[in-house]
């Protein structure tokens, strides 16, 4: 049997992105009006394994699953024996084929992506890749519903990413590219993506002009310029790219109705003034919670038999229909290891 995965964007067809975003949309749509989600994952288990920290993303998944009437299992660094940060390393087949069997889906926060590659191979269940230093889909997918739900669609919208070329850009220019947006991405030459890994992304732009990129962009986007393992260049990274610093007059570039996101935490002073931040173009609180409603899309995508038929009841493009079939989906039987 073949497992579904998200190591990085490209395990995701465009169909798959504009599903999981628009489901997304749909239960939390549900969760307002009626103030839960069926127990569509009852009986589930997410295995979460953290060597890096996380607020936000450890924080969507844990909610997600359980609003979906599942549970999650969290694992560090230490306990797990994987990653930079354990004091004792385990060998890796040994710990990914034993939590893969406590678990019917893993979620891992790893930093070196080769390890990460190699869990995702290992794993015996699902896999959803939850930040690496290459990658991190999970976040590019919450944008993305950002963006929709600001603009009402993805397709053709402009969007300009401004500073270090990081994972975050990386796994924007992927999406951007299967949606059909138009991403631009200013760095300083010594921070730019690498062009092996965006030179066949259709809507894709590098360039170093910051205000070139911005100019009628309708969505702005930046991201810490000092990296978890780039402690020791921060004065050097702070002088390369300060001219790529988010500021009024550089937003002002961009169409008037445009929108700031910021994946968080985020660095005041650094990649973005307070001005804009904190200021009414601002949408970070809105980008960060939907992560949660991603998280909940994710997981039924990973795990859901029936990810068919939630497909074909959002496609009916009606709440009420969607609303319906959710009920009767999730009044069929459940299986998994807590059963």
């Amino acid at each position: 049997m073949t497992h579904k995965q998200l190591l990085t964007i490209d395990d995701l067809t465009a169909t798959d992105v504009l599903d999981i975003i628009e489901i997304a949309d749909f239960l939390e749509k549900h969760r307002r009006r009626f103030g839960h989600l069926p127990a569509l994952l009852r009986r589930k288990c997410l295995g979460m394994i953290f060597d890096e920290t996380s607020l936000r993303t450890r924080t969507a998944f844990e909610r997600a699953i359980g609003d979906l009437g599942g549970q999650a299992i969290h694992y560090n660094g230490a306990e797990a024996r994987v990653g930079r940060h354990a004091a004792k390393t385990e060998h890796l087949p040994d710990f990914v084929n034993v939590v893969g069997g406590f678990n019917d889906v893993l979620l891992s926060r790893i930093y070196d992506f080769a390890t990460q590659e190699q869990i995702c191979a290992l794993s015996p269940v699902p896999f959803i890749n939850g930040m690496c230093d290459k990658h991190h889909p999970t976040q590019a997918l919450c944008d993305f519903l950002t963006i929709k739900r600001q603009f009402g669609a993805v397709e053709g919208i402009n969007i300009a990413f401004v500073g270090d070329g990081t994972n975050i850009a990386l796994s924007l220019a992927q999406t951007a590219a299967k949606v059909g947006a138009h991403f631009t991405c200013a760095t300083p030459e010594k921070f730019a993506l690498p062009a092996d890994q965006t030179a066949h992304l259709a809507g894709f732009t590098a360039t170093t002009d910051a205000e070139a990129a911005v100019k009628d962009a309708q969505v702005v986007v930046a991201d810490a310029w000092i990296p978890m393992n780039k402690a020791h260049e921060a004065e050097l990274r702070r002088e390369v790219l300060a001219p790529y610093r988010v500021t009024p007059a550089l937003m002002a570039q961009a169409r008037t109705d445009a929108v700031f996101l910021h994946n968080l935490p985020a660095y005041r002073g650094d990649e973005v003034v307070p001005e804009v931040i904190d200021g009414p173009q601002s949408v970070i609180y809105e980008e960060a919670v939907a992560r949660l409603h991603i998280a909940r899309a994710l997981l039924l995508y990973c795990l859901h038999p029936d990810w068919a038929d939630l497909v074909a009841a959002k496609n009916t493009g009606t709440t009420e229909a969607f609303d319906r079939h959710l009920d009767e989906i999730a009044e069929r039987p459940a299986s998994g290891v807590l059963s």
